[in-house]
């Protein structure tokens, strides 16, 4: 039987990938949204339901919610993706770009999960599945306030997937290291704030560079996708799905390696990586 399955963040990466695999290959009634609404209009044109929305107006988010339930009766399942990424300096990255950062990545996602949970718990059958990331587990000069957004989905993703067992919702965190989107090209380009001549700076330029580097040998988006799609459709699912070696190797060695030794580490591979791109 088709299922209603909405996806926030659609208007690329993870999002986009997701919707056109579901939309080419199932029977399911896709429903799609982002603030840049024009740019579903490659969805729409394979068959998605598109409504506009800024995951940070409570408002917004709830007419969309309010017009798939409309249309279709139901929200079967919910792909919580929209999000990006502002890199920097802790000190130096402007407190609107950091609230913006919390407001979409954090406050945006509850908001979506908040919305979808009513209908879901009154019809016994819902599933929640969260794009997290490697991030969640760790942290470094540059990434930590997107790190931080991460760590929050993590932990409201644990508690929500306990406090709604029994009443027939799974929720899924799927949480990918770093893989090759327009999401890696935006952060770079449009979101990453090294302040020139500042105590930082070099440091920034070094991170920078490693991650230019990083995205452009990373894999594609075909595993994460697909992975993603199992994650909404499939009739047994995990909790939790690692999606590249990169976020496996990242787990594990925040979790076995000493502080001091993990600053060293991670010093090393930006060091290596920017020297051998």
């Amino acid at each position: 039987m088709p299922k209603v399955i909405w996806i926030t963040g659609a208007s690329s990466g993870f999002g986009m990938a997701v919707a056109m695999k579901l939309l080419k290959e199932t029977e399911h009634i896709i429903c799609v949204s982002a603030r840049r609404a024009h740019l579903l209009d490659i969805l729409v044109r394979q068959g998605a339901h598109a409504f506009p929305v800024d995951v940070t107006k409570s408002d917004q988010v709830a007419e969309v919610r309010s017009s798939i339930q409309d249309a279709f009766g139901t929200i079967d399942a919910v792909l919580v993706n929209a999000g990006f990424g502002v890199y920097g300096a802790i000190e130096e990255v402007p407190e609107n770009a950091v609230r913006r950062q919390f407001e979409v990545n954090v406050f945006g996602a509850v908001e979506t999960i908040r919305n979808v949970l009513p209908a879901m718990r009154q019809q016994g059958a819902g599933r929640i599945v969260v794009t997290s990331s490697s991030a969640a587990h760790v942290s470094s000069a540059g990434m930590g306030y997107y790190a931080a957004t991460k760590h929050s989905i993590r932990a409201i993703g644990t508690a929500l997937r306990q406090e709604v067992q029994g009443l027939g919702i799974e929720v899924v965190m799927v949480e990918p290291g770093i893989v090759k989107t327009a999401f890696g090209q935006v952060a770079m380009d449009e979101n990453y704030m090294a302040v020139e001549g500042s105590d930082y700076h070099g440091q920034m330029e070094q991170v920078k560079a490693f991650m230019l580097s990083a995205f452009d040998r990373a894999p594609g988006v075909e595993r994460t996708r697909d992975i993603m799609v199992k994650a909404l459709t499939d009739q047994r699912v995990k909790p939790v799905y690692r999606t590249t070696s990169g976020s496996l190797a990242l787990n594990f060695a925040s979790k076995v390696l000493p502080p001091v030794l993990y600053d060293s580490v991670v010093k090393q591979v930006i060091r290596r990586m920017r020297q051998h791109p």
